[in-house]
């Protein structure tokens, strides 16, 4: 099957002949270092690096650390690419297993902070490795291919698969590296775009490759056992990379990171497509990346892209999300499921997480601009942090109970270990290194940063929070986890999204419990436009258009009706809220 159409063909070949330029850079691979030295046979020798990776066999971090020394060796000397494949697939068969079994456990596993020393050792090494490994194809890769059509005819499908061995490989360094908050490297984009462009010259991009392994294929890998290892090719291999960094998976929960695969699979190549560039301005439902990108597609073109480029439609993709997402609110209102009616993804996912999954790829393929200015705070602008449904409510609650005196003393504790990100003080660390630090805020969220420690308060994306200012502590503002970012080995940045100008403690009661003493917990606020909103627990079950009784932390009580749901997250929903009273 051709890349392009007949039409798309032609626009092809003008494009490489207008940038004959970087037709002859096909295959080299930017910032990829080059071995350099000689080998040394003490060094390289297939018999001790056997007998080293064997006594590691009950020590998997040993054993990968090992593994990532031997590469470092190998992707450094000069060898011919028979040897050097050799080793690669050695290496393989070491490194590959263990980090299958580490990505599964992890990824299936709710994450938080901190991250416990055994799961940062495993993955830390996994990475490396794993980098390593795919260094070791792409170098293959290099020396297979050639701008040459006749030299490349020799060697082409040995580049097609050391093409297709470093896609899969970069696809599970990127998912190694999300599942510790962290994106992949620009390097590692640039050569994932190189490596398919250099493909696309030949149109060879969807022969079938069989794959290593199931690590990071999808949630279904179950299924797939009993059939083997399946196949592959490096569109596919390649789309998945697009897509995954295109909807920053990076910042979801890791349970959902095979969401994106699994419509890819189930829309059958129509769900994000390659097309050829024309050079004029982006429809909407289009992406566009280069030869040269270090990062995922766009949505708008910037001036001055000399280098080749392609664009991706994914109108199928965003209108059956938009049918999913239209379809699950029907259900949820009529609080019947119908599992013929919504995608193949979506039935094998929890409830609750049905409507998150569909609405933050909805949100990832949607075009967005910063309307809000950013603004970077310099100054000591240090805060108190409370995070969870319970430690929010409770603060609400005690902010307005009349026994002030009694409330600051009990209180004392909490709120000291509020002003740290850690329960316990570190005795390797300062107290003052684990204190929650404001980086830069709009009036729509803000980014806070702290020390990891292994004390560290548990957090998790999509986690409701309240923060006070030093200057403010009576008007709590309430907010939720959006994403986790790990710049550096210690260092964590939290980018909050902000739900409240203004919150109180609240509580609700439906029809048949008015005649009752007691009301759920709820939290009552004021949105950042002014509106009023409920925060309930999801465990609650309440659906748009349900007439309700709200009991106000100051006593009163009000009819109120609930409307559309603004946000659903695993421990809790935001209702828009409608009365005559407020």
């Amino acid at each position: 099957m051709g890349l392009f159409s007949r039409t798309e063909q032609e626009k092809k070949e003008e494009l490489f002949s207008r940038h004959k330029n970087i037709f002859g850079a096909l295959g080299d691979l930017s910032g990829l270092s080059l071995p350099f030295k000689p080998a040394d046979k003490n060094d390289l020798n297939r018999k001790d690096i056997v007998q080293k990776l064997d006594a590691y066999e009950k020590f998997p971090v040993r054993l990968l650390e090992e593994a990532n020394h031997v590469l470092l060796k190998i992707n450094r000397v000069l060898l011919k690419s028979k040897q050097r494949k050799e080793f690669a697939e050695l290496l393989t068969s070491y490194i590959y297993p263990v980090v299958s079994l580490w990505y599964e456990k992890y990824q299936k596993a709710e994450n938080s902070l901190p991250e416990s020393n055994e799961r940062r050792n495993a993955l830390i090494a996994s990475v490396d490795a794993i980098h390593q490994l795919s260094i070791s194809y792409k170098l293959l890769f290099r020396e297979y291919y050639s701008t040459d059509v006749k030299e490349y005819k020799k060697s082409n499908k040995l580049a097609y698969q050391s093409g297709a061995r470093s896609l899969e490989l970069i696809r599970l360094e990127q998912r190694l590296r999300a599942l510790r908050y962290q994106k992949l490297p620009k390097v590692s984009w640039q050569h994932c775009n190189q490596i398919f462009f250099s493909l696309i010259h030949y149109d060879e991009v969807d022969e079938n490759y069989k794959l290593i392994g199931l690590a990071a294929v999808r949630k279904t890998a179950d299924k797939l056992r009993m059939g083997g290892v399946p196949n592959s090719s490096v569109r596919k291999l390649y789309l998945s990379i697009q897509l995954f960094g295109l909807l920053d998976v990076t910042t979801w929960p890791t349970r959902m990171f095979h969401v994106p695969d699994c419509y890819l699979d189930l829309l059958a190549g129509e769900g994000l497509k390659i097309v050829a560039d024309d050079g004029e301005k982006l429809n909407p439902g289009f992406l566009l990346t280069h030869y040269k990108s270090e990062m995922p597609p766009v949505f708008k073109r910037s001036d001055n892209l000399s280098s080749l480029l392609i664009q991706f439609n994914y109108t199928n993709l965003y209108n059956i999300l938009v049918k999913d997402h239209k379809e699950i609110g029907k259900q949820q209102f009529l609080e019947k499921f119908n599992e013929k009616k919504i995608s193949l993804p979506l039935t094998e996912m929890k409830e609750v997480d049905r409507v998150p999954a569909v609405e933050l790829m909805i949100m990832g393929l949607t075009s967005r601009e910063r309307r809000q200015k950013r603004h970077a705070l310099f100054n000591d602008s240090r805060l108190s942090v409370y995070f969870g449904f319970h430690e929010v409510n409770r603060l609400l609650k005690d902010l307005v109970a009349p026994d002030q005196a009694r409330v600051r003393e009990s209180r004392e504790f909490i709120d000291t270990l509020a002003m740290s990100s850690a329960l316990l003080a570190d005795e390797q660390k300062s107290y003052m290194a684990a204190s929650w630090t404001v980086t830069n805020f709009s009036v729509g969220g803000l980014l806070i940063s702290t020390q990891e420690t292994d004390f560290s308060n548990p957090i998790q994306i999509d986690m409701l929070m309240a923060f006070t200012m030093p200057d403010n502590k009576k008007h709590p503002v309430l907010g939720f986890v959006r994403r986790l970012n790990r710049p550096s080995s210690k260092q964590v940045e939290i980018a909050v999204v902000r739900l409240s100008n203004y919150a109180e403690t609240a509580g609700v009661q439906t029809q048949d419990e008015l005649d009752s003493s007691t009301a759920k917990a709820v939290i009552l606020i004021k949105n950042i436009r002014g509106e009023w909103n409920l925060i309930i627990k999801t465990s609650m079950f309440y659906s748009k258009g349900e007439p309700l009784k709200l009991i106000r932390a100051n006593g009163s009580h009000l009819p109120v009706r609930l409307g559309e749901v603004i946000y659903t997250k695993k421990d809790f929903k935001v209702f828009e809220l409608r009365s005559p009273g407020l």
